[in-house]
């Protein structure tokens, strides 16, 4: 999904985050294009693609100190 979040207000966000992406499809791949940064804590692997390349790909709590992201 090419984020499908983002139009949507910071509440009703997190709201159809926990509802849809981690409960109702949990059992489901899912792959999810976003800019919305909030929500790397909660996904399974991150890959960061720039310029069409991998930058970065791991476990949030393993790359979350990468100076890309700051």
């Amino acid at each position: 999904m090419d984020d499908p979040i983002s139009a949507l207000d910071a509440n009703v966000r997190k709201k159809i985050f926990a509802k849809v992406f981690m409960k109702k499809l949990k059992n489901k791949t899912r792959v999810l294009v976003t800019h919305a940064v909030d929500f790397l804590a909660f996904v399974d692997r991150v890959i960061v693609v720039n310029k069409g390349n991998i930058v970065l790909n791991g476990k949030y709590s393993e790359i979350k100190s990468d100076p890309y992201l700051m």
